[in-house]
């Protein structure tokens, strides 16, 4: 079995190193994306004109280094080393040995000359566009990068609350919304400023979404949207999913938990306990996703984790599962203990349903009240006006976070309908693309992307590949 499988992965990659298709590479940790990442690396260093013509794009200076080094290493040891027996390390030497006559042929001399492996960071490749555009960046001179800005987001932040003391013809709007946010934290202006400073941290999130932060109906559309989807994650991740895993065993676990949280709901009524679990009363299949099951997906959480958001170890009267026998004197209740014991366990592997049950714990309200509409309305008007006293800021002790620094670039580059000289140039330049950790929760990572190959073709002999841990 351990051959078929190494034979059906050494295929998948091998299919992956194809120059003239584009890749998304699913890879958790150790299972070797790095050699994947050279071996593409090398596969396209052989078929360019140029370098420069491949832009590797990693997420820390450390795997840049690494990258960097590895792949000069494949270099060294084609020129000197014997092929290895190993498959994988022999795909390497021979994708290598190409590079190695690609460099002769075209008088690249790469280890010599190793700064054209264009092998950076994002927030470097971003300070790089600044440094060629810094007009339409919106720099001066070209800020330091640093990597905790804290202090930045909490100074704004404090600039921002100070507006509460302007008076003038235009601020008394402002400090009004101050005032309200204040309010709202019970005029705690600790909260307050650590709220802002955390949302500046952030700002690449919401910024382009603020403009739609003033329509009520809009935004709780979307909260009912965020609690469907957590109800539907933590049903899907219960149900039968496979016909061999299907009727069998998942059906079997889902009898058995709505068994188990009927007879707690029981329990707890009986005894006048409050408790989530009590919405499970009569539960003849699994909650849905409209929002009345809300309770009962709750309900089922409580039964299954503790407050901390763990697996629980064992079950106890506070739970519906009493003592000796239960009401009806028929059932010895310690069974009924040993079944949810047994039934946690056949879910503590499982670390996808516990983060989906505890995500349904922190749903957000399905609507917002009035109260709460006013506050957010206030911090809505009030962010433009931090970021604001951020840039302020930065200006003022030359510095900026990664999320300025990357917006800077995205404004270098234009759009994909007026781009800069800057994007055409390097949509004539760049023709690969790859990328290590991939995140597609970075909206600034995506939009980067969007805009430099905004230009390319299908089969034009461009391509982009992304590889990233789906857990992550």
């Amino acid at each position: 079995m351990r051959d078929v499988l190494d034979i059906a992965d050494m295929a998948e990659r091998r299919r992956a190193l194809d120059p003239t298709r584009s890749f998304i590479v699913q890879a958790p940790a150790g299972s070797g994306k790095t050699e994947l990442l050279i071996q593409r690396y090398l596969v396209l260093l052989a078929c360019v004109q140029s370098p420069e013509e491949i832009a590797a794009i990693t997420f820390t200076r450390k795997a840049a280094a690494e990258m960097r080094k590895r792949v000069l290493d494949a270099l060294a040891s084609a020129r000197s080393a014997d092929k290895p027996p190993e498959p994988h390390q022999e795909l390497t030497w021979e994708h290598a040995r190409a590079v190695i006559e690609r460099d002769r042929a075209l008088g690249w001399r790469l280890e010599e000359n190793a700064a054209r492996l264009r092998i950076q960071t994002i927030d470097a490749l971003c300070a790089s566009l600044t440094r060629q555009m810094p007009v339409l960046a919106a720099f001066g001179a070209q800020p330091r990068s640093v990597e905790d800005a804290s202090p930045h987001y909490h100074e704004a932040a404090r600039a921002t609350l100070a507006l509460l003391e302007e008076q003038g013809a235009g601020e008394q709007g402002v400090a009004d919304d101050v005032a309200k946010l204040l309010a709202h934290l019970d005029n705690n202006v600790g909260v307050a400023e650590d709220l802002i400073a955390g949302m500046l941290q952030r700002r690449d999130h919401w910024l382009r979404n603020l403009s739609g932060a003033h329509d009520r109906a809009s935004l709780e559309a979307a909260l009912a949207t965020v609690r469907r989807e957590a109800m539907a994650r933590a049903r899907h991740l219960l149900l039968p999913s496979s016909p061999r895993r299907g009727a069998a065993e998942g059906g079997g676990v889902v009898r058995e938990l709505l068994a188990l949280a009927t007879y707690a709901a029981e329990n707890l009524a009986a005894d006048g306990r409050e408790s989530p679990i009590r919405e499970c009363a009569d539960l003849a299949s699994l909650p849905g996703t409209g929002e009345p099951d809300v309770h009962a997906w709750l309900g089922l959480a409580e039964l299954l984790l503790t407050a901390a958001g763990d697996w629980r170890k064992a079950a106890n009267v506070n739970l519906g599962f009493p003592l000796g026998t239960d009401k009806a004197g028929k059932t010895i209740a310690k069974d009924w203990k040993e079944r949810h014991a047994v039934l946690i366990g056949r879910f503590a592997e499982s670390e996808a349903l516990r983060a989906a049950l505890e995500e349904l714990r922190r749903l957000p309200p399905a609507r917002y009240t009035d109260a709460q509409w006013e506050a957010l309305g206030a911090i809505a008007r009030l962010l433009p006006l931090a970021v604001a006293q951020l840039k302020v800021v930065f200006a003022a002790r030359g510095e900026a976070d990664f999320v300025e620094i990357a917006q800077g670039a995205l404004a270098a580059l234009g759009e994909p309908e007026a781009p800069t000289d800057l994007l055409l140039a390097l949509d004539y330049r760049i023709h690969h693309i790859l990328v290590d950790e991939f995140q597609d929760t970075s909206f600034t990572q995506f939009d980067l992307l969007e805009k430099l190959t905004a230009g390319w073709q299908q089969d034009d002999g461009r391509s982009l590949f992304l590889v990233g841990d789906p857990m992550q």
